[in-house]
């Protein structure tokens, strides 16, 4: 695990590159770049990814992240409303709270306290009746049902973005098959069930009598109005209204399918038109043209003789078959003895696997960090977290020494210096 302690892109380019050369990589066979939209990595003039083609001398295209640009969908388009954000900062306070399992087994009391810094008791009720009148809002539950249909549409990519083994043109096809269903979900049936669920099944016991409504200051038009027509309505709109639920529940659909057309449409058109001509079910699978683009990353030279065999041959292949699912990884797999005959054919399905789509395992396992570098943790030195994220990184490898041998080796050589814990 290479680190620098400085974070420009200059350096940190310098030491992509270093470090490659250290595992005897060359810069020729590099196809793509994944990174995140941070302008020190994602800068189209000075960002790493423009800094690494400039010192390649050639195109190296560079891919935003797919897992991170479907959690900036979510950011954008719930924040686009004043309600849901409402709805999100509720919850969050309602899961802190409940967080606190110590505190609320102490807490027996029935009155609130006075709010002082010593009497934690007093913050505790009034956070709890402030959350127990958020919870009863009309609109809340609404919202919670709305909320958690949509972000169970993006779930599905969001897990499969995080696997190591999807590509590029996996991760596009299931963020399109996403986006269908969310706008699938945009229509008044959906509403209406939604509307149904939330109006009905009330949790409260129909026993107790109910509460009366709060009283209201009376809405009146202001004087300066009085010689003027009103064409919309005076003061707060009634947020628990069906036609209020309505207006949010198509907002939100609107603003999540925007701010997806517009994160997931930057991509190189012509990559991903070569991405898509690697599929068998594509009506322009190993189309010369469509391809080309990926044998110019490595200056390979085109046979167009190999397409015309290869394209027949696979075809065939597929028609014979039932109930398999091809995709260029599974014709690798199957086919890469005849397709060695066919370099020029066999270069762009190897390339076609290589693109990556997300950078999340490597952002998953910085996020270790929160973990390993607690308020116990302050004073851990850079080099001894930096041998902790690469056996974080290397979990596969190291779960493989289960010798007793390789254990006591481990713990004698941790001892060889006096500490103050002896793990042996």
């Amino acid at each position: 695990m290479a680190t620098t302690k400085h974070c420009d892109a200059l350096s940190l380019t310098d030491l992509v590159i270093s470090e490659l050369r250290k595992a005897g990589l060359t810069t020729d066979k590099i196809l793509s770049q994944c990174y995140d939209g941070a302008s020190v990595m994602s800068g189209k003039r000075g960002g790493v990814q423009k800094i690494l083609q400039e010192k390649v001398e050639k195109e190296v295209p560079y891919v935003h992240c797919f897992n991170h640009q479907l959690h900036l969908v979510v950011i954008h388009a719930m924040s686009s409303e004043n309600t849901l954000q409402v709805f999100f900062d509720v919850s969050d306070m309602l899961y802190r709270f409940m967080k606190k399992t110590t505190v609320s087994a102490v807490y027996t009391g029935q009155r609130l306290k006075r709010l002082l810094d010593q009497r934690w008791t007093g913050h505790l009720g009034v956070e709890a009746s402030g959350l127990l009148k958020a919870v009863q809002e009309p609109h809340f539950k609404f919202t919670a049902v709305m909320v958690h249909k949509i972000l169970a549409l993006l779930d599905p990519p969001n897990k499969v973005l995080q696997d190591k083994k999807t590509d590029l043109y996996t991760g596009v096809k299931v963020v399109k098959s996403a986006l269908d269903c969310v706008e699938h979900l945009r229509s008044d049936s959906d509403f209406q069930a939604i509307w149904a669920q939330c109006s009905t099944g009330s949790s409260a016991d129909a026993s107790e009598p109910a509460a009366p409504p709060p009283m209201k200051r009376a809405r009146q038009v202001p004087t300066h109005l009085k010689q003027y027509v009103v064409g919309s309505t005076i003061g707060q709109q009634d947020i628990g209204s069906e036609t209020e639920c309505k207006r949010l529940f198509f907002s939100t659909l609107d603003s999540v399918i925007g701010e997806m057309n517009r994160r997931f449409s930057e991509r190189n058109s012509q990559l991903d038109e070569a991405l898509c001509a690697l599929d068998l079910e594509n009506p322009h699978f190993l189309d010369v043209q469509k391809v080309t683009p990926l044998l110019e990353l490595t200056k390979t030279t085109l046979v167009e003789s190999e397409f015309v065999v290869a394209r027949n041959f696979l075809q065939s292949e597929m028609a014979r078959s039932t109930g398999d699912v091809w995709t260029p990884t599974s014709i690798l797999q199957r086919f890469s003895w005849p397709l060695a005959a066919m370099p020029t054919v066999l270069t762009p399905l190897k390339h076609g696997v290589t693109f990556g789509a997300s950078s999340a395992t490597c952002e998953s396992t910085f996020s270790t960090l929160t973990n390993v570098f607690s308020q116990h943790r302050r004073s851990m030195l850079h080099p001894r977290k930096a041998c902790m994220i690469q056996l974080a990184c290397e979990a596969d490898l190291t779960k493989q020494f289960r010798e007793k041998d390789w254990k006591e080796r481990l713990f004698r050589k941790f001892n060889k210096q006096t500490r103050r814990l002896q793990l042996y």
